[in-house]
């Protein structure tokens, strides 16, 4: 008899440590887990401006390819939303320069350059732009270099759509 009265205690037990693992406590007993907030995308159209402020001088003299560094001056917007805060780092490359020459005719110096990316709360995305020319002339013997100083301040225009997820 003393067999059987721990037979079934140990049964109970069994039955009882069975029924609370095989439920799950009740959503509401379950702390609460915050979802990350699912990012959506926000595209910028084509002809946005970007007032850019240059972070070193870029001339005539600098082969096509070479890259600079800008500051964005104003918020880049889609609509209402601000896609790019004032101060976000922008970088751009020289896509061709023209030293001029030494001769007897008038000859000429350009600078065309363009945005490649833009960093946006820590991610690079690539960005088109049309660009930005300036062109010098000179006569007889003489060099001038078209030279853009750090600190100037250019606009460029969006040729493709930017899209972000924010």
């Amino acid at each position: 008899m003393f067999r059987s009265m721990i037979s079934v205690g140990v049964l109970g037990l069994l039955i009882a440590s069975a029924t609370s693992y095989a439920e799950p406590p009740a959503k509401e007993d379950q702390p609460a887990k915050e979802q990350p907030k699912e990012k959506k995308p926000i595209t910028v159209p084509v002809g946005t401006s970007l007032m850019v402020k240059t972070g070193e001088e870029v001339s005539s003299n600098d082969k096509p390819g070479r890259r600079f560094s800008a500051t964005l001056q104003a918020n880049l917007l889609s609509g209402e939303d601000v896609v790019a805060d004032s101060g976000a780092q922008v970088y751009g490359q020289v896509a061709s320069s023209k030293e001029i020459g030494r001769g007897i005719v008038a000859q000429h110096s350009d600078l065309v350059l363009t945005l490649t990316e833009i960093n946006i709360e820590g991610t690079m995305y690539p960005i088109t732009t049309g660009s930005f020319s300036e062109q010098s002339t000179s006569v007889i013997l003489k060099r001038r270099a078209v030279v853009v100083p750090a600190g100037s301040l250019l606009e460029f225009k969006l040729t493709q759509p930017l899209t972000v997820k924010k």
